[in-house]
């Protein structure tokens, strides 16, 4: 790459890095092609994008964007990068998941939200629910007390409708 194209990049990776809801930087050292390849197509189905990048590129993007606590992780090899544009735990969850089925792939930090995280803290947000789940659970329990009252109205009639009933079969039985 000349100059012209690293600032091209550094310049598209900071718009990347800025609009992302997350990224992720994993160390690939020791992956080989089908494995990368897997990993790359996991990223793809799930909306993401992954990203490698030399180590002093990548600097440079963190310090365009004002993130400069996450340069302690960009060492040794390049740095392969997932972003997230929509739902900042699927980054993350997508990334770990991986990780532990691969020994070889090993986070070395990420960015929620343009603060730095540690290898730590990534993994903490991969346990956390999703922005679909947690639409789910919230929706849920918007519905719970609707379900609540039909529950409480729908019991008492019940009860009225078996008492009918008996009081049918005693009548019947009786004419019987």
């Amino acid at each position: 790459m000349n100059r012209q194209e690293k600032d091209q990049f550094v310049s598209t990776m900071t718009g990347e890095i800025t609009s992302a809801a997350a990224a992720m930087f994993v160390d690939f050292t020791g992956l080989n092609v089908e494995t990368v390849e897997n990993f790359r197509r996991k990223v793809r189905a799930a909306d993401l994008k992954y990203t490698v990048v030399k180590n002093t590129l990548m600097k440079r993007v963190l310090n365009d964007c004002s993130i400069k606590d996450s340069f302690g992780v960009l060492h040794g090899t390049p740095t392969g990068v997932v972003l997230g544009f929509d739902d900042p735990v699927r980054v993350a969850k997508i990334t770990c998941d991986f990780a532990a089925e691969c020994e070889h792939l090993k986070i070395k930090g990420g960015i929620l939200e343009g603060n730095s995280l540690n290898a730590k803290e990534a993994l903490a947000l991969s346990k956390m629910p999703g922005k679909s789940e947690l639409q789910a659970s919230i929706l849920l329990l918007a519905l719970s007390p609707g379900r609540n009252v039909l529950g409480q109205i729908k019991t008492p009639a019940g009860k009225i409708v078996g008492a009918i009933d008996k009081l049918v079969e005693m009548k019947e039985q009786g004419d019987a």
